[in-house]
């Protein structure tokens, strides 16, 4: 098999939020933008032609790069080989696949994220370029449900996806068969939303919960400012209730979870959750793991090891890989390969600083023992 062939471009679209089209989440070439086109027009586009005469004749193609990369630099599993698993062969098109983000609605101004992502953000930083009001969402919506019978998998990604009306109608309307995968803040009364009620109706196995979500009590406060613990906590239960085995924790790996996280995942195990993705953080370097001196980064690392011997303790080998922790080992494998200046203390405080003018918590009162790391090993 061709280590560039995929059958992404026949039977699947990423939607992003703001209108760009792509093969899949992970495609680095936009097909068309749906402000200015229609989907259809997209879907006959001579860029997505070129791509798929690409992968038909066993070409890289610049659209591919981000899967090829990975494959060749982290021995993990890409998007190429999913689809390659699940979507063996391909027509002309036919929507099996599909990753919709209507806008960036959202309620939360997480400290990791943008305005891009995030309506609150956008609000609160009053940057314009933003908008959730897309003019293009009722034909979207009725383009794909015209395919609605043909989706195998759909992920519904945000801003906060469980927020937006479109979703609801999706939800409603998508065979059985098919597998939802939803990646959300989990911030609202998971309870009481309209698509609860369609949700629960589904098989259980078909809908994946991924929760982004790396802290606990005021930590997760803070880091997910405008969320509230409680809440969360109460709908982390619901969903154990509900889909036992279909809760994942996607943990973003920062300062403001490395020092904590053999605490966090056992606060997790205690409510029933019990695999877990690891995201390396994308954002300023002054709180990034991998931007500290390396006497940090190897008490990050035995932090990892502690978490690795807590999860297994327990776990029958042969279920260590139906409860993952995910990109763990890749996360360790970058720590101890970590080179180049180290951020200085005034550059970590004034990004703190920057990040408590958005919280009514201070960082120095919730996470004093990184404080202490700080003084002991920033220069």
């Amino acid at each position: 098999m061709s280590q560039v062939y995929c059958t992404a471009p026949f039977n699947g679209l990423t939607i992003r939020e703001d209108g760009h089209v792509r093969t899949c989440c992970t495609g680095e070439v936009s097909l068309g933008n749906l402000n200015s086109q229609t989907i259809e027009d997209i879907q006959h586009s001579s860029t997505l032609r070129q791509i798929r005469e690409s992968m038909l004749n066993n070409n890289a193609h610049e659209n591919c790069e981000f899967c090829v990369y990975q494959e060749q630099t982290s021995g993990l599993a890409s998007l190429r080989e999913h689809y390659l698993k699940f979507y063996p062969k391909y027509d002309t098109f036919r929507l099996k696949n599909i990753d919709v983000r209507w806008n960036n609605t959202c309620n939360l101004s997480c400290m990791y994220c943008t305005p891009e992502f995030s309506s609150t953000w956008a609000e609160k930083l009053n940057t314009s370029n933003y908008s959730p009001v897309k003019n293009y969402q009722d034909d979207l919506l009725s383009f794909i449900l015209t395919h609605v019978d043909d989706i195998d998998e759909i992920t519904l990604v945000g801003g906060e996806p469980m927020l937006m009306k479109q979703n609801y109608e999706l939800i409603a309307k998508l065979p059985d068969s098919s597998r939802v995968s939803i990646i959300t803040n989990l911030s609202y009364d998971l309870a009481r939303l309209p698509c609860t009620p369609n949700l629960l109706k589904r098989p259980k196995e078909n809908t994946v919960w991924n929760i982004s979500c790396e802290n606990v009590d005021q930590q997760f406060e803070y880091v997910r400012t405008g969320g509230q613990w409680q809440q969360m906590e109460t709908n982390l239960k619901f969903l154990v209730q509900h889909w036992p085995d279909q809760v994942v924790i996607n943990m973003v790996y920062s300062m403001f979870s490395a020092f904590d996280i053999v605490e966090t995942v056992e606060r997790f195990y205690q409510i029933g959750i019990k695999k877990f993705n690891f995201q390396t953080y994308y954002g300023p370097s002054a709180v990034d793991v991998f931007a500290m001196p390396t006497a940090v980064q190897s008490l990050a690392g035995q932090q990892l090891d502690t978490v690795i011997k807590t999860h297994y303790k327990n776990i029958h080998p042969e279920d260590h890989d139906f409860y993952p922790l995910a990109n763990l080992n890749l996360i360790k494998t970058k720590l101890a390969q970590a080179q180049g200046d180290a951020c200085s203390r005034k550059e970590f405080y004034e990004q703190i600083a920057w990040y408590d003018q958005w919280s009514t918590l201070k960082f120095k009162d919730h996470w004093p023992h990184v404080i202490d790391l700080v003084e002991l090993h920033l220069e």
